[in-house]
């Protein structure tokens, strides 16, 4: 069947293989350098978890090579999809990576772009233009698809899904293809693409793989898109088996994902998180931050919160019993629990789990959750507060993707600096600490990836 109009992936690959570094704003660069430190930082400091080390043994018990793409945190060389896959689940092990994109997209992109740009000798120019395609082509396909929580709402997990095209735009890119192997390679990932919120029943760790396995997806379709393999080039339109059909009930919003493109590189939808936990949770910790930051609140001081929320958010964040790390990152009264007692909602206070601790238990009991189905997730939860002296307080905690973090109230480039060096001066040093956020910050003007490289390997332990 023969189609005269250009499909959405033909339009997104047109511009993005034939567009320049220089073309690139600089403000642009430079707020993707923040998240590229962000999520590398964030990587390093989940290397030693148990879900990055199990996929690490899976990988390496069958496979190591002499010559591939770098494991961070590491001495192993995988090849570039399987490098992708370790390095992805290592950046989200403790769900401390960006967010916006596609889902997360420095888990799925950056380790996608780096793999790849390492077997071409690229520059860091090259590397960061990469990273650029990557977040804007996840971000426009989301919103092909009505954005992150209608499709959240449906039960698409954004990071597996449209986190796959991303990193196969960021592998396409960094290898340099033309604009039909470049609509090649983002059809071929949409072919291959998944991933489904069921891990919230159980706490499954298929939450921790699917920016990783998006990654492994995204370079395979990039290099078999170089080799001439080719790939449905209406992956989003066709009307029997293409992503509007099975993804959205039929209905596809194309021109939403062609907005403003190449005047709006889609950076500034990532956000960096500030605090370890599920990002709907984040427009609640500001408000409570900042409640007791005015009125000096402490544990003793409240009788009851009651939290209202609509379906989606009560599914994501109401998990009970805290048993594990995951548990205590999708459970919205853990975060507030430890928000008010420690007035700090950093990864320390989730790496381990404190539920067993009686302070935070006491507080913890004081939290409920409850469903209003016309609050929307992008809505933002109500929170009831009861003071011990009878006084009531009604907040509202406002959409949880304009958090602190977000473009709307960025994280400036030393608090992005501060969250790394939180992260990684205890288990890696001043140097190793220094000489990452060195190389990120003068990426665009490095000649190769020399530099970052040595980084992200120096401290290893080896295992």
């Amino acid at each position: 069947m023969t189609h005269t109009e250009e499909s959405l992936t033909e339009r997104l690959a047109s511009h993005w293989a034939d567009l320049s570094f220089d073309e690139i704003p600089g403000e642009v660069v430079d707020r993707v350098k923040d998240n590229i430190l962000d999520t590398l930082a964030v990587a390093l400091a989940g290397v030693h978890t148990e879900e990055a080390q199990r996929v690490r043994a899976a990988l390496t018990s069958v496979q190591q090579t002499e010559s591939g793409s770098l494991v961070w945190g590491t001495p192993f060389l995988l090849p570039p999809s399987h490098a992708a896959l370790a390095n992805g689940t290592s950046t989200h092990a403790r769900d401390f990576d960006d967010g916006g994109g596609p889902g997360h997209a420095g888990s799925t992109v950056l380790p996608a772009a780096l793999a790849v740009a390492e077997t071409t000798g690229a520059d860091g120019r090259a590397l960061i233009a990469a990273t650029i395609a990557g977040y804007d082509i996840g971000y426009r396909t989301l919103q092909a698809l009505g954005g992150f929580a209608a499709h959240t709402d449906r039960g698409w997990h954004s990071s597996g899904t449209m986190g796959s095209l991303a990193a196969a735009a960021a592998g396409a890119k960094a290898l340099g293809l033309d604009a039909a192997r470049f609509a090649d390679a983002l059809g071929i990932a949409g072919s291959f693409t998944g991933g489904v919120w069921a891990f919230i029943d159980d706490g499954a760790w298929t939450k921790r793989i699917h920016p990783g396995k998006a990654g492994e997806t995204g370079v395979d379709a990039a290099l078999l898109a170089r080799a001439g393999i080719t790939g449905p080039r209406r992956i989003f339109e066709a009307e029997w088996g293409g992503l509007f059909a099975l993804y959205n009930g039929g209905r596809g919003y194309a021109e939403k994902a062609l907005h403003e493109l190449g005047v709006d590189f889609n950076v500034a939808t990532a956000y960096i998180k500030p605090y370890a936990c599920c990002r709907g949770s984040h427009s609640t910790i500001d408000t409570v931050l900042s409640l007791i930051q005015e009125r000096n609140v402490k544990p003793e001081d409240v009788r009851h919160i009651s939290i209202t929320a609509g379906d989606t958010a009560v599914n994501m964040l109401s998990v009970d019993p805290i048993e594990t790390v995951f548990d205590a990152q999708f459970s919205l009264p853990y975060a507030v629990t430890v928000a008010l007692n420690n007035r700090s909602v950093g990864l320390d206070q989730f790496d381990p789990p404190r539920i067993d601790e009686p302070g935070i238990r006491e507080t913890f009991q004081k939290i409920s959750m409850h469903v209003d189905s016309g609050i929307q997730l992008e809505d933002g939860p109500r929170l009831d507060v009861e003071f011990m002296d009878g006084e009531t307080l009604t907040l509202l905690a406002g959409n949880p993707t304009t958090a602190k973090g977000s473009a709307q109230n960025p994280l400036s480039h030393a608090e992005v600096v501060g969250k790394a060096e939180a992260l990684l001066l205890a288990p890696y040093g001043p140097k190793v600490t220094h000489d990452l956020v060195h190389a990120v910050e003068n990426l665009e003007n490095a000649p190769d990836l020399s530099e970052l490289l040595r980084a992200l390997r120096a401290g290893t332990r080896g295992e």
